[in-house]
């Protein structure tokens, strides 16, 4: 045979070779990609409370920061998504899955640099007659929470959103800061007989700490969870 020929038939073997590892390689980076958090070693993951609390791990979607300082929370129901703080943290003692129809999951986070801790707690209805008339369910939460004011409704995508807000005085508790700041209210998606009844509040921890708490910054910062609040349709967006 032709040395010319001996040599290209050689080169095209090992291009061949290569081409096949980089296929592999490529295919295994692509499965390590689509990992979810709960299936990947803690080290590999960010080395925030969100991955590397091993209960709030079971929630995360993926690594990926959807905004700053927020990744994505999928419901154990697979029924809805919404953003969920870097450092929060999931409250096992306050969540719940009830059945396909029914979950709630209570979380926390503490902001040191601000000396601020937030809870929440949302809970997915679907299919409970009231979520389908709205104002019995918003009858429920304002006796939860002892308010007789009126909701602030906006719509949002899909969903309709009705929020209020109420600043709360403890004149009985002997600290510094005695005020907490709370958002509730509900999340009706459009498409479906589901909602989600959500209960935020912002407070100062510390008393021995400056503590700059405002109205205006925690309401944002509430809306925003809110306002990411997506229904999923059989398990898929």
């Amino acid at each position: 045979m032709n040395k010319a020929l001996v040599i290209l038939s050689t080169l095209a073997v090992l291009l061949a070779g290569c081409g096949g590892n980089n296929e592999e390689a490529n295919q295994t980076q692509a499965g390590d990609e689509q990992k979810a958090p709960k299936e990947m070693d803690a080290k590999d993951l960010p080395q925030v409370t969100a991955f590397q609390d091993e209960a709030t791990r079971e929630y995360m979607v993926s690594t990926e920061e959807v905004k700053p300082g927020y990744y994505l929370l999928e419901s154990k129901t697979k029924r809805f998504r919404m953003l969920f703080p870097y450092n929060g943290k999931v409250i096992l003692s306050r969540s719940s899955y009830i059945s396909e129809n029914e979950e709630s999951i209570g979380f926390n986070s503490y902001d040191e640099d601000n000396n601020i801790l937030f809870d929440g707690k949302v809970t997915y209805y679907k299919g409970h007659s009231f979520v389908q008339d709205t104002e019995v369910m918003l009858e429920i939460i304002s006796g939860k929470n002892d308010y007789t004011g009126e909701y602030h409704n906006e719509k949002n995508n899909n969903n309709n959103i009705y929020l209020a807000s109420k600043k709360y005085t403890f004149d009985n508790i002997d600290r510094k800061y005695n005020f907490t700041y709370g958002y509730f209210g509900f999340v009706k998606f459009e498409e479906e007989d589901e909602g989600i009844e959500f209960s935020f509040s912002y407070s100062c921890k510390d008393d021995d700490k400056a503590c700059n708490l405002e109205e205006g910054e925690t309401k944002n910062s509430a809306k925003k969870i809110i306002e990411s609040i997506s229904f999923l349709s059989n398990g898929k967006e």
